[in-house]
């Protein structure tokens, strides 16, 4: 709907006279531009600017605002609620500012609606008289997202504008500082100009994102799927770049996931992809709420495209790197996601993955948008995997230097029960081979002699199975059961375990604050060890 001077000013004849002039319709546009401020800080929400158009030689009839990268619209005003309804809102305002037309400004403000095409389009941008949304409705432009904001206003043909004079209120700044300056890009019927906007601060902007991932196994087999979480808070610095890390535990199901690279084809369709961000409203089924992600490009160069529908059409494309065990996502647009969720599942029904469940960790190198760069370790959980074994105990002895540990390690639910436990232990305390007897027995019998050796480790005590050997191997005491047990005590004391006196004297003094850690490893009757740390307190 074109702006409706002659009823904005009824009874002025000269107004009406120029709305009918055919020539002021027709004759070529010259835009102008001026944009306010002209340097910003990165990041700044909500922030306003100023943006000045003017058109001589005659009046335009579309008028496009094309915003640089990462210059956004917060599209989630009142909860997302302002695109549900075509109607004008206080709670949905964006701006306000002037239109001059027929020589006269008329006072105007803007409101975020519901896209005409909500299918393609971002959000619709009313355009009303006064100050009140109630006023009367002049036009509604269009706002689309591409690399940054387009925000476009039509059929304006007849209506004598010379000046649009618009201060947005609801933007959030870039948080990338390009140099030179990006432009804002003001087109009126196909001729254009730029004006900068210049952006500052962008490496000071806090930036600190995490990674974790899931791993989910088969019930039946070691097929897995493989979730990453990748989460920043609202006011940080939008990423430009990330390289995730496979889980070490982590197969590729080769055999599911090759006829996904083979020939000129599509890829696969082998998962899904979410996200939230502060500026974009989280409605199920729609945006970044319904990613889908394809696995492609060839054998050589493998690929792992993330596309989310309109009308936030953003994809993401990651190269994968199977030497290296990495995706990489590069060119990611300038746009804070407090939450982005890769959930890789596999093709056709099939398994992306294969898992042995072992213990394993995760990471991610991050980028952001004015090249900061950040690594940063991540946990990995599991599902439907054996629950790793578990140890609590408790030092005594070590003031007056008579050491003494005891503690308790409990197979994980699931987990085959424990055959064997290596203990490692902590600066100060070492184990002594003098408490280690070993003795030669030998008998006769039929003209043979046979000779058997036993092992007494004095200051070891075993309670819930019986030790079939004790070994010392690299200053760890290494204590096998004779038969697997779902929990085991064990119990260290002298002449087994000594101490050092630094270390008593320290503890006496109270100078022993942090826990001390004693390096378990845990194999299982299965023949897998997990490494289990157990922090003690000195006492």
């Amino acid at each position: 709907m074109a702006i409706r001077v002659r009823r904005a000013l009824v009874g002025l004849a000269t107004a009406a006279a120029v709305l009918i002039l055919p020539a002021a319709a027709s004759a070529a546009v010259t835009p102008g531009l001026t944009v306010t401020p002209t340097t910003t800080a990165a990041g700044t929400s909500p922030a306003t600017v100023d943006f000045d158009a003017t058109f001589s030689g005659g009046s335009p009839n579309d008028v496009t605002f094309a915003l640089p990268s990462g210059l956004l619209a917060n599209a989630n005003l009142a909860d997302g609620a302002c695109l549900a309804s075509s109607t004008p809102t206080t709670a949905c305002q964006v701006g306000t500012g002037t239109a001059t037309a027929a020589g006269i400004p008329l006072t105007v403000s803007l409101y975020l609606v519901k896209a005409p095409d909500p299918a393609t389009e971002v959000g619709g941008v009313a355009l009303v008289q006064g100050s009140s949304p109630s006023g009367m409705l002049l036009n509604t432009g269009v706002a689309t997202l591409t690399t940054g904001l387009n925000v476009e206003f039509s059929n304006l043909a007849g209506d004598a504008i010379s000046e649009l004079n618009l201060s947005l209120t609801t933007l959030r700044m870039p948080t990338g500082c390009p140099t030179p300056a990006a432009n804002v890009t003001l087109t009126a019927d196909g001729a254009s100009t730029m004006a900068p906007l210049n952006v500052t601060g962008c490496t000071s902007l806090p930036y600190a994102p995490t990674v974790t991932a899931t791993e989910t196994k088969d019930a039946k087999d070691k097929g897995a799927t493989l979730l990453f979480t990748v989460t920043q808070a609202a006011d940080e610095a939008a990423t430009k770049s990330i390289a995730l890390k496979l889980p070490s535990g982590l197969g590729v199901n080769l055999s599911a996931d090759v006829t996904c690279l083979l020939g000129a084809g599509a890829g696969c369709n082998v998962g899904t992809a979410s996200a939230t961000s502060p500026i974009v409203p989280n409605v199920p089924g729609v945006g970044l709420a319904a990613g889908m992600v394809v696995l492609g490009g060839s054998a050589s160069a493998p690929t792992i495209t993330i596309t989310f529908p309109a009308p936030y059409a953003i994809t993401l494309v990651g190269d994968i790197d199977l030497g290296a065990g990495t995706v990489t996502f590069k060119n990611m647009p300038d746009l804070t996601l407090t939450s982005l969720n890769l959930n890789i599942t596999g093709p056709n029904g099939k398994k992306a993955f294969t898992t042995t469940c072992k213990q394993s960790s995760t990471s991610g190198t991050f980028t952001s948008q004015a090249d900061v760069a950040k690594t940063v370790q991540g946990t990995v959980k599991f599902v439907n995997c054996p629950a790793n074994p578990t140890a609590t105990g408790s030092f005594s002895g070590l003031a007056s230097g008579h050491p003494s540990l005891r503690f308790t390690v409990t197979h994980g639910k699931g987990a085959p029960n424990v055959s064997s436990v290596s203990v490692g232990l902590p600066g100060g305390l070492k184990f002594s081979r003098a408490g280690i007897v070993m003795s030669k027995t030998c008998t006769t019998k039929g003209g043979k002699k046979k000779c058997t050796t036993t092992t007494l480790t004095k200051g070891l005590g075993v309670k819930g199975a019986t030790a079939t050997s004790v070994a010392l191997k690299g200053g760890k005491l290494v204590i096998k059961l004779k038969k697997a047990a779902g929990k085991v005590t064990i119990s260290l004391a002298a002449p087994v375990l000594t101490e050092s006196a630094s270390l008593q004297t320290k503890v006496k003094k109270h100078k022993v604050t942090k826990p001390l850690t004693v390096s378990l490893k845990v194999t299982d009757a299965k023949n897998t060890s997990t490494s289990v740390p157990l922090k003690v307190k000195a006492h």
